[in-house]
């Protein structure tokens, strides 16, 4: 019964890409679409409509460009393509940043859950959990490369040069040995894939790499995914044999980021710091801490929102701007606000803002942050609104635009 459904949607991928290829662009409507000229372009997945809209970002305007993208989520740009997930089918849509038309939309073997693109855009790369998959597509034809086998397969990290992908399960601990605490190293030239395993990973939750394609710093979720401590552990995995670095020590680890010689990295214990109080000031607390590449050591924790953390930006201001999802709400300082769930941390002189929502929000969920190039703004995808912040007040902005429908991801696709 399974072999039949890979058969047909093999089959339905590849009559996908041939209609496309008779009729244009794709673009949900079968109609072309015209570039808009903007010389600072932002893409926004609206997951609601079905769509990506083009923004001016010099303006906080947007454009009239809206292109169709199913069940449209997280966005991937690079090299002059860009990718959309798909969450309602089981297909990505690529887009063409020069035309500005979604050109493509393949059929995969199975739904994906992330997506991630080569450094140089001409592949994407999706994660297909069910099935254990990951899938590349050819971004200039729409071809749906063969599926390599990664068990429970959930995140995807493309290295700097776009010669590895690092693929991350949703359960480590589920898997067969030798799976058991491993993550995965697949030769995007190849598609050979190689499972990494030691005894100093824990629940590995998703990696950073340095500048450097064979080392990666590779978070520990540890307790907070069933496991028992959370950590960072430095791999090398240039020979046969990864070289590991010893484990270093975190309160949690789900996100980070990578900045000269510093790596934040935040999380939620498990469980969660209670508070008000001196480790915590709000009603429970996430932690940043920062490591120090050279010396391999963490700092001691900063309290930030709770929840599930996967989102960070670093602004032209210094300022770390850290998502979570799920978190716990506090009332705010006056009527109809709550503190939601972002933290803005300022690295310069070190401090943490937590900014307020409106309470009429339906949920709080930061999605998607993106930092503007030569501007001090940042726009933000939460509860399914696009915030537009100031990063020299770390305030929203008095021109805030209206969502119809449920904004999810933000990419910017010029310098």
């Amino acid at each position: 019964m399974r072999l039949n459904q890979y058969v047909l949607k093999i089959g339905a991928a590849v009559l996908a890409v041939a209609i496309v290829g008779c009729g244009g662009s794709y673009n949900g409507t079968g109609t072309q679409t015209k570039t808009t000229g903007l010389k600072k372009r932002v893409l926004l997945t609206n997951v609601a409509a079905g769509s990506v809209t083009i923004m001016d970002a010099q303006k906080d305007v947007f454009s009239t460009a809206v292109l169709g993208a199913n069940g449209a989520t997280k966005i991937v740009s690079s090299g002059g393509f860009t990718a959309v997930l798909n969450t309602v089918q089981s297909s990505i849509t690529i887009i063409d940043n020069a035309t500005e038309a979604a050109t493509f939309q393949p059929v995969l073997t199975d739904q994906p859950v992330d997506v991630a693109i080569s450094t140089d855009g001409k592949t994407a790369w999706a994660a297909e959990r069910s099935f254990g998959f990951v899938q590349s597509v050819d971004t200039a034809t729409g071809t749906a490369h063969p599926n390599i086998l990664v068990p429970s397969v959930t995140r995807l990290v493309m290295s700097p040069n776009g010669t590895k992908l690092l693929a991350f399960s949703n359960d480590p601990q589920a898997n067969v040995p030798p799976n058991v605490n491993a993550f995965f190293v697949i030769d995007t030239a190849t598609g050979a894939v190689r499972s990494i395993t030691s005894p100093g990973l824990d629940q590995p939750f998703t990696g950073v790499f340095n500048a450097s394609e064979t080392q990666a710093f590779i978070l520990n979720c540890g307790s907070g995914c069933g496991g028992t401590t959370p950590s960072v552990i430095r791999v090398d995995f240039t020979g046969v044999t990864p070289v590991f670095s010893a484990p270093i020590p975190v309160a949690a680890a789900t996100s980070a980021l990578l900045s000269g010689g510093n790596l934040y990295v935040a999380g939620t214990p498990a469980p969660a710091l209670l508070g008000p109080g001196p480790a915590c000031p709000l009603s429970r607390c996430g932690t940043l801490q920062i490591i120090n590449t050279g010396t391999l050591t963490a700092s001691a924790p900063v309290p930030i929102t709770d929840g599930l953390h996967l989102n960070m930006a670093l602004t032209s201001t210094n300022k770390l701007y850290i998502g979570s999802r799920g978190c716990s709400t506090d009332a705010g300082s006056v009527a109809n606000t709550v503190r939601g769930c972002l933290t803005i941390y300022n690295t310069g002189t070190p401090g943490t803002k937590f900014p307020e929502e409106s309470s009429f929000r339906q949920n709080f969920d930061v999605t998607g942050l993106q930092s503007i190039s030569a501007r001090n703004a940042i726009y933000i995808c939460q509860g399914g609104e696009l915030d537009i912040f100031d990063t020299s007040l770390d305030a929203p902005t008095p021109n805030q635009l209206d969502i119809v429908g449920k904004a999810i991801d933000v990419v910017q696709i010029d310098p």
